[in-house]
């Protein structure tokens, strides 16, 4: 038997063989919301619920991991809205991963990196930067003048983000039951990302 004839026969062995299967489970996004409303100082608003990792993130992270050139960065906005006028706002729509932006944005906060921290995955607590996890929590709170209306709608926003409205790469999202925002409540939002 030649060369050629063996490359063949093995080729044949390896066409006749059963798929390789993986054992573990690839992980992905997930997202969870945690808002809390407080008037003087006492807790008058709270909410806890998954939010939806939309698709437009995995063209953002894509972007970063080619060469963290283009975009120059990641989740960089947490940006709040009142929605669409059509909807009940005691009852929005439920959130799609096919959401691109807000629907009615009404204001936008910029993420510091000193309200971003790593989170242990055993205790929940923050860890900061020195020991990277697979969790992170995006921290903003809305002070009393800023984001004063009927709030329904939240999502962290980056890629090309900037302080005006409607801009950049949406992450993720949420809808909820409408959060009346006064000009006496401070609103603190962590929005958690865990890959």
């Amino acid at each position: 038997m030649n060369a050629r004839e063996r490359l063949n026969k093995v080729g044949t062995r390896f066409q006749c063989s059963p798929a390789v299967k993986a054992d573990e489970s690839v992980p992905s996004l997930k997202g969870r919301l945690m808002l809390r409303g407080y008037e003087s100082g006492e807790l008058v608003y709270s909410y806890d619920s998954p939010n939806v990792i939309v698709n437009t993130a995995s063209i953002l992270i894509a972007r970063l991991l080619k060469d963290c050139s283009e975009p120059s960065g990641g989740i960089s906005y947490l940006a709040v809205g009142t929605g669409d006028p059509a909807w009940d706002i005691q009852d929005p729509p439920a959130p799609t991963t096919s959401q691109t932006a807000l629907e009615g944005e009404l204001d936008r906060k910029a993420i510091s990196s000193a309200n971003t921290n790593f989170v242990d995955p055993d205790t929940g607590d923050p860890v900061g930067d020195a020991t990277p996890t697979n969790i992170v929590d995006y921290a903003v709170t809305f002070s009393e003048s800023e984001a004063v209306g009927a709030i329904v709608e939240m999502g962290l926003v980056g890629g090309d983000a900037t302080d005006a409205t409607d801009t950049g790469t949406l992450v993720n999202y949420r809808t909820f039951p409408v959060i009346n925002k006064t000009n006496s409540m401070t609103l603190s939002v962590i929005f958690r990302i865990t890959a």
